[in-house]
């Protein structure tokens, strides 16, 4: 039998993303679109959290997913092509949707921006790079495909492309 599963947050490098607050980290910030809260170095969505915040004296900002979602500002873009999205289209669709609601309980600056759909392809453009790469790592688990990854050098951006033809 295995023991509980630990899920340590990871640091994120905050040298290399613009959007972070530049605030010191006693302070408190409320973002006022989404209603994460920024206190000791971390964006939370954490319900304790927000009341502590709407009790105390805090900043009201847009928190980073937010103002990257405004500017349209994708660190990931996740391509999916071929035949297979046709019959399965709505299936990939839900396990993206999980996959973010998964992401955002442990990190609330994981989004996604917009999902846009074509015939043949699917494009989802993500806050970080890290989720447009957990994504295509599940649906490649889910649905088998070829998976394949493009980061940039001068922008942290993800390219992430999977692609399946065929039926079932």
């Amino acid at each position: 039998m295995k023991g509980p599963r630990i899920i340590r947050k990871k640091a994120i490098d905050t040298a290399k993303d613009s959007y972070l607050l530049k605030i010191s980290p006693e302070d408190m910030a409320l973002c006022k679109k989404c209603g994460a809260v920024y206190h000791n170095k971390r964006w939370t969505l954490d319900k304790a959290a927000l009341k502590t915040a709407q009790l105390t004296k805090h900043a009201e900002v847009l928190c980073p997913a937010c103002q990257k979602i405004r500017d349209k500002f994708p660190g990931g873009v996740v391509t999916i092509k071929g035949g297979f999205i046709k019959d399965h289209g709505e299936e990939i669709l839900n396990l993206v949707r999980n996959k973010e609601k998964r992401a955002m309980h442990y990190n609330p600056l994981d989004r996604i921006i917009e999902i846009k759909n074509t015939r043949s392809a699917m494009e989802i453009t993500t806050t970080t790079d890290k989720l447009a790469q957990r994504i295509g790592q599940m649906i490649k688990k889910a649905f088998n495909g070829n998976l394949e990854y493009k980061w940039s050098s001068d922008v942290k951006l993800a390219r992430v492309m999977w692609t399946r033809d065929g039926e079932s």
